[in-house]
């Protein structure tokens, strides 16, 4: 991605996060197409000249805001285990606590589970790419994998999370508030670990 972000960099904190989170809820609840620069300016309570000067257009700014949501929630993590379900509670956690700095990254979130925007956008499907990477590298980089059971390779094992957390928030978010979305997370994670892992790593099960 490459946004030139050097307006948007010399405003004050308080107001970059005012932007954001005004563009994840403006986009989340109305997708790519049907969301203006002058909604977001109003959510945001600025200017619609303000957000092209800090952006350029409405594509490069989606594709900011995408970006920024999957480096906020990896880079609370600082360093990952040998456990691959202990880095996928801290993903989860972290889930947790960027939603709660920035409220409505979880109608974002709900957008992108049930990825109705990838073909309005194009690069948009590289970035979620580039991002869902650098998680790999990053969080999971120490997981001995050997602990999985016959069949569960990485990208079976990856793919399974990913389906369960955009499942979880694409149909529970209707039905709870988030923090119980994130707990039923956790919770499908641990019957994962139960089938997943051999015994002799399920902490003495046998």
């Amino acid at each position: 991605m490459n946004i030139d972000l050097t307006n948007f960099n010399k405003i004050p904190a308080e107001k970059q996060k005012a932007i954001i989170n005004a563009g994840f809820l403006c986009f989340g609840q109305n997708g790519y197409k049907k969301t203006s620069i002058q909604d977001i300016a109003d959510a945001a309570g600025i200017s619609k000249a303000s957000l092209f000067q800090y952006f350029g257009n409405k594509k490069d700014m989606y594709l900011f805001f995408y970006d920024f949501a999957g480096k906020e929630i990896t880079n609370r993590i600082s360093e990952g285990t040998e456990d691959y379900f202990e880095c996928a509670e801290l993903y989860v956690r972290s889930l947790s606590d960027t939603s709660k700095e920035y409220p409505n990254l979880f109608d974002f979130l709900i957008l992108q589970s049930q990825r109705r925007d990838f073909s309005e956008v194009e690069e948009l499907l590289d970035v979620a790419d580039a991002v869902c990477q650098y998680s790999l590298d990053t969080l999971y980089a120490r997981v001995d994998w050997s602990r999985f059971c016959d069949g569960f390779d990485k990208d079976t094992v990856q793919n399974l999370f990913n389906w369960m957390t955009s499942g979880c928030i694409a149909q529970l978010s209707a039905e709870m508030p988030q923090e119980k979305v994130y707990g039923e997370m956790l919770r499908y994670l641990g019957l994962f670990k139960s089938v997943m892992y051999k015994p002799e790593h399920l902490g003495g099960a046998k």
